[in-house]
């Protein structure tokens, strides 16, 4: 006489709304990525940033990077985008590698997080920079916009910091709750 095969563990609510959150953002960010570099390729101007600074003033090094190189750079986010929503599919299927796939990403987008605050910051000083090379600035109202500018840089890096520990509270959390007993024995190798 042949046992039947033992049932598989019960399906978790919280491991299949997860995986239908993550897949529907992932596919949202690939074809807004997708859009971007259709837009980029379709009105080249576009890549003009100068239009977003006072006229005379010149454009940041990053800025006139970050415009030469947005159709690769939408394209790579796109193509990002998709592998995090095929290992989202995979999750809701409830495989092993997808799970720890995910964690590593919950992992890396917080670590990420984490090293973009000094970003936040050249960002500030940069357009304080920017704004104060403008010709039209004298050197009272240079003066002026760097001390408005400093409760603002105070700011920016009090939420990029904030902002930082929450999502990596959050993103600890479902990495705890993935490895929970329960939630692995959902997932088959």
């Amino acid at each position: 006489m042949t046992m039947p095969p033992p049932s598989p563990a019960p399906r978790s609510s919280f491991v299949t709304v997860m995986a239908w959150l993550s897949l529907a953002m992932a596919l949202m960010s690939a074809a807004c990525s997708a859009l971007q570099a259709a837009m980029a390729l379709a009105l080249p101007g576009l890549t003009d940033f100068s239009a977003l600074l006072p006229p005379g003033t010149p454009v940041p090094a990053s800025l006139a990077w970050l415009g030469a190189h947005l159709v690769a750079l939408s394209v790579l986010g796109a193509i990002a985008s998709l592998g995090v929503a095929w290992i989202s599919w995979a999750l809701l299927q409830r495989r092993e590698w997808a799970r720890v796939a995910f964690i590593a990403l919950l992992a890396l987008v917080a670590l990420a997080n984490f090293a973009a605050i000094p970003l936040a910051d050249a960002l500030v000083e940069m357009a304080l920079g920017t704004l104060t090379l403008a010709p039209a600035s004298g050197a009272e109202a240079t003066a002026q916009l760097l001390d408005a500018g400093a409760p603002m840089l105070a700011a920016v890096r009090l939420m990029a910091w904030i902002s930082a520990l929450t999502i990596a509270a959050v993103h600890a959390g479902i990495i705890w709750q993935l490895c929970r007993p329960g939630i692995r024995a959902e997932f088959t190798r």
